[in-house]
């Protein structure tokens, strides 16, 4: 749908698939959670590939439009995973965005203005992710990795930008972040292993740029995957490569 982007606060970006009650569950934890205070100002950028229920995209419109005035949905005919995740940071057009795959919960309550106003106190500051972990007294566990609490948020190592500093899970990102990546993105590749060092021009971008984990000490994981279950019950799997995966396929 067309918009006038003039008073637009946050894009959210979102690759989802056809499986409404999945998408059902993730958009009311964040819309309670997080963006209804600011729903007048947010866009759901959406791009749903065809895999899951054939014949649910009314659902996963009526799922959509029941949370958000603002949105803008893509049904491609064939799915691509980076095609999709580029396709939904190409339409950012808001100073923020807010970067939401369809199959995450939050569990607790997250200010998004506050997560505004502390990467506004910081502009190098490309991501604030939030936390899948619990966090100790002076750091929050990323994986097998550790961010040291600076005093505002979890900050990345300069030596682990590369390695940790991205991530799909949820994430506030800067809009020029998104502008500047979103160009050199390879739809051929894994978007997120692109950042991590499959693509050379997108590394070189990162490097310039600082990442946190939103949160504070001896605070609890703020989001839960929900997707797991659906993909075994529904015999779904990332083709090939799980860490490198283009697109899904079904389990005969």
């Amino acid at each position: 749908m067309q918009d006038n982007y003039q008073d637009l606060l946050v894009d959210i970006t979102m690759t989802a698939v056809k499986r409404p009650e999945i998408l059902k569950k993730t958009l009311h934890s964040f819309f309670r959670n997080c963006f209804a205070p600011i729903a007048d100002r947010c866009r759901l950028i959406i791009n749903v590939d065809p895999i899951g229920d054939p014949v649910c995209a009314e659902k996963m419109m009526e799922i959509v439009s029941g949370y958000f005035r603002r949105f803008y949905v893509n049904f491609p005919a064939t799915p691509s995973f980076p095609k999709a995740f580029l396709w939904t940071w190409d339409k950012v057009r808001a100073p923020w965005a807010f970067h939401l795959e369809d199959d995450w919960e939050l569990r607790i309550p997250v200010n998004i203005l506050d997560m505004i106003k502390m990467m506004e106190d910081y502009p190098q500051l490309a991501s604030l992710r939030l936390p899948f972990f619990r966090s100790e007294e002076t750091y929050m566990k990323n994986w097998n990795l550790r961010f040291p609490w600076n005093g505002s948020y979890f900050e990345c190592p300069g030596n682990l930008r590369q390695t940790a500093g991205f991530a799909g899970h949820p994430s506030l990102l800067r809009g020029r972040f998104v502008h500047e990546c979103a160009e050199l993105i390879d739809i051929n590749l894994n978007p997120e292993k692109q950042f991590h060092g499959d693509n050379d021009f997108l590394v070189n971008e990162v490097l310039h740029w600082e990442y946190g984990v939103w949160g504070k000490p001896n605070s609890p994981a703020m989001i839960n995957d929900i997707g797991t279950e659906w993909k075994a019950r529904n015999k779904f799997q990332k083709a090939g490569s799980k860490a490198f995966f283009t697109q899904w396929e079904k389990i005969s």
